[in-house]
């Protein structure tokens, strides 16, 4: 079990003036070993790539493992995209024993069309972690104030049920995942934006909140410096472009 943060006391920063509506709403910076999709790509393009870079990456693996590597991992990728994601990233890790564990990555951001200019943050973040608690019960919910402000963490265990069908199969096949969400109210207007990160490498899972946890303290409404404030090989990633349509 991981233990969040509650932070119902803790003071949540001035809110800030609507930003310029071409500018994006959030800034965040993805560690080495992060591959982006393009979320506009067709799957049939998209699946070979990902055989191919299974078969590089994941050498030692047996056939059936790396079919079910590759097939999962479509699955998921297709699930989010449908859920409008905005992001979505592949992430590989070495563990100490040597294997590579791999997770998904996105980020969802929902723009209501009305609703108040600078929202109430605070208010936002604690009734999302309300849901999440009456959704997912056996779930770790909480809030935690991150360096952007304050947000709704939720980490629970989830049952994915995938289509038969992509293994060759009739019934469905059914498999663990782990996953971590953070819920950051939106600075710039009405809306949040949902950050998950998903792995079937229940093991590993501690490794993957460290990583997690490194690229939301670099959540920023503010572009990252490019003057060698990031490490080497650390990308600069827009986590979403405001439509103007959504905010004044």
């Amino acid at each position: 079990m991981v233990t969040t943060a509650s932070l119902a006391n803790a003071q949540e920063p001035e809110p800030q003036p609507a930003a310029d509506a071409q500018r994006p709403d959030l800034w965040f910076v993805l560690p080495p070993g992060f591959l982006e999709f393009d979320v506009q790509e067709d799957a049939e393009d998209r699946v070979p790539r990902m055989v191919a870079a299974v078969e590089a990456l994941f050498d030692s693996a047996t056939a059936l493992q790396k079919f079910s590597l590759v097939a999962s991992s479509a699955y998921i990728l297709q699930t989010v995209i449908q859920a409008g994601a905005e992001h979505i990233s592949s992430g590989l890790l070495r563990m100490p024993d040597g294997q590579l564990s791999q997770a998904t990555f996105c980020v969802i951001v929902e723009r209501p069309d009305t609703g108040p200019v600078p929202q109430d943050r605070r208010v936002t973040a604690k009734r999302t972690a309300q849901q999440w608690r009456d959704l997912h019960p056996g779930a770790d919910v909480g809030l935690i104030m991150l360096p952007y402000g304050i947000a709704a963490l939720c980490v629970r265990e989830e049952e994915l049920s995938i289509p038969g069908a992509l293994f060759g199969v009739t019934e469905p096949v059914v498999t663990t995942v782990l996953q971590a969400q953070f819920c950051v109210p939106l600075k710039t207007g009405p809306g949040t934006a949902l950050y998950a990160l998903t792995t079937e490498d229940v093991a590993n899972w501690p490794s993957w909140l460290e990583v997690l946890g490194g690229i939301m303290k670099s959540v920023s409404a503010e572009e990252p410096a490019a003057d060698g404030a990031e490490e080497p090989g650390e990308p600069r990633v827009v986590a979403a472009r405001k439509g103007t349509e959504d905010h004044p």
